[in-house]
C-alpha cells in the first residue's frame, strides 16, 4: 500500500508539473531569457570539472547527491516520493542554476561530487520569491537592493569521500565567477545546525547574537516566534570552533547572520539566515576567490 500511495503521488507530481506547462508563453520565455544571459565558461582543474549543470541529467544527479548527504547520511528516514526516487528536489530547483563539480574519473551515472544551488534575485521575482524566505522575512534586504543584485545559495553538499577542503575551495572559485558575470552585490542563504533542539546550541547563538548579527538596516528575522536563550561567558574563539564548518566559513569570509533561527523539520536542521555583502567580503577570501 505504502509503494501504491507513493506511485500516485509520483503520477499526481507529474500531472501537475505537466499542468504548469500551460502557464503564459510570456512568463516562460522570461525565465529562459535570464537562464540563457549566463555564459560560464567551465573551470577545468586536474580531474575535476566545475561547471553549470547544462541538462536535467546533471541536475538529477546533483539532486541525488544532496538527498545522500542531506536524509541518507543523517539516516532520516521519510516515507515520500524523496526516498523513491532517492532524490532531493523542489520547486526553486527549476528556476535554479546549480552550480557542480563533476570528478572525470568516475563513472557517468556517479561523477558529481559537489554542488551548489544559486538562484539570482530576477528569477526569483518572476515566481514564488527566494527558497530563504519560506523560513525568514528579507523585505529590509529587498528594500536596500534590486532583485538582481541578490544571489541565494543553497543546498551546498560535498560527497564524504573528497571533504579534505579542495572542493569545496573549487566551488567557491565557481561562485566568484558566477558573482562576477551577474554582477552580484549581496549572497544570501540558509546555513544549518544539525538537530531541532535549540538547548543544545546556546552557547553558539549568543555568539551569533552578540557579535555577528546584521545591522539594522539589513535585519533579518525568522518567520518562526524562536527566541535566544545565552549561554554561558565562554571565550569567544572556543565556540568558533565548535561552529558548523559552512556557517564558521561565511562568518571568517565576512558573513553576517538573521536576528533568530527556523527550525525545519523536514531537514531536522536548525537554521540561521546568513547574508554577505560582496563588497565587504574580506580582502584574504578576495584575492583567493573573487579576484
Amino acid at each position: 500500500m505504502e509503494n501504491l500511495s507513493l506511485f500516485n503521488e509520483y503520477i499526481n507530481t507529474n500531472l501537475f508539473l505537466k499542468s504548469k506547462k500551460k502557464m503564459s508563453s510570456s512568463i516562460r520565455k522570461k525565465k529562459i531569457i535570464n537562464k540563457n544571459k549566463i555564459e560560464f565558461e567551465p573551470i577545468i582543474f586536474k580531474n575535476f570539472t566545475i561547471k553549470i549543470a547544462e541538462s536535467n541529467f546533471e541536475i538529477k544527479k546533483a539532486q541525488s547527491l544532496r538527498y545522500k548527504i542531506f536524509f541518507k547520511e543523517k539516516k532520516i528516514k521519510r516515507k515520500n516520493l524523496k526516498s523513491l526516487l532517492q532524490r532531493d528536489y523542489d520547486f526553486y530547483d527549476k528556476i535554479s542554476d546549480h552550480l557542480i563539480i563533476i570528478d572525470n574519473n568516475r563513472e557517468v551515472k556517479d561523477n558529481v561530487i559537489g554542488t551548489y544551488r544559486l538562484l539570482r534575485g530576477n528569477c526569483a521575482k518572476l515566481y514564488r520569491g527566494f527558497y530563504t524566505e519560506q523560513e525568514f522575512d528579507i523585505s529590509n534586504l529587498k528594500k536596500n537592493f534590486s532583485s538582481k543584485d541578490i544571489l541565494e545559495l543553497g543546498r551546498s553538499c560535498v560527497h564524504p569521500e573528497y571533504r579534505s577542503g579542495i572542493i569545496l575551495k573549487l566551488l567557491w572559485q565557481g561562485i566568484s565567477k558566477y558573482i562576477k558575470i551577474c554582477k552580484i552585490k549581496i549572497l544570501m542563504g540558509c546555513a544549518s545546525f544539525n538537530g531541532t533542539n535549540p538547548s543544545k546550541f546556546k552557547d553558539e547563538f549568543s555568539l551569533l547574537y552578540k557579535s555577528y548579527r546584521l545591522p539594522k538596516i539589513y535585519n533579518v528575522k525568522s518567520l518562526q516566534d524562536n527566541e535566544i536563550t545565552f549561554g554561558k561567558n565562554i571565550k569567544q574563539s572556543t565556540i568558533l570552533n565548535r561552529l558548523p564548518p559552512l556557517i564558521k566559513g561565511y562568518l571568517r569570509a565576512g558573513g553576517m547572520v538573521s536576528e533568530n533561527f527556523y527550525i525545519d523539520k523536514e531537514f531536522e536542521t536548525i537554521d540561521y539566515c546568513v547574508i554577505m555583502l560582496t563588497e565587504k567580503i574580506v580582502s584574504r577570501y578576495q584575492n583567493k576567490f573573487l579576484n
